[in-house]
């Protein structure tokens, strides 16, 4: 059973996505914030992150960058709700495997987290 860990300051996201995910088969962890996630990645230890991008505090980049300096090649995909690409864009420049744009659908996520768990 793949884990995944979603990082999202809105409840009501990570309840949804949590739920969904659950009933496809995955083990999942949820986080409200970098710090946490960053502790996250000890306790549950997911093969998989998917991080919301603006966030208080420790924004989604910052955690990225310390995801990226714990494991280079861990995977990351980021979430935006933004239609500024040059932010998504720079995730990927700093290491994430991809990033996907809100609202989305269940099978655009679904088909994401295949992948990038497949290129593991």
């Amino acid at each position: 059973m793949n884990r995944v860990l979603l990082v999202d300051d809105e409840k009501s996201v990570r309840s949804v996505l949590a739920i969904f995910l659950g009933r496809s088969g995955y083990k999942v962890a949820e986080a409200e914030s970098g710090p946490l996630a960053l502790a996250q990645l000890e306790t549950f230890q997911p093969e998989i992150v998917l991080h919301d991008i603006r966030m208080p505090g420790i924004d989604g980049v910052q955690t990225l960058q310390k995801i990226k300096e714990r494991d280079s090649k861990f995977p990351v995909i980021m979430v935006t709700a933004t239609t500024d690409e040059g932010i998504a864009q720079e995730t990927i420049q700093r290491g994430a495997r991809d990033y996907i744009v809100k609202p989305f659908s269940f099978e655009q996520l679904q088909t994401h987290l295949a992948v990038h768990l497949l290129m593991n």
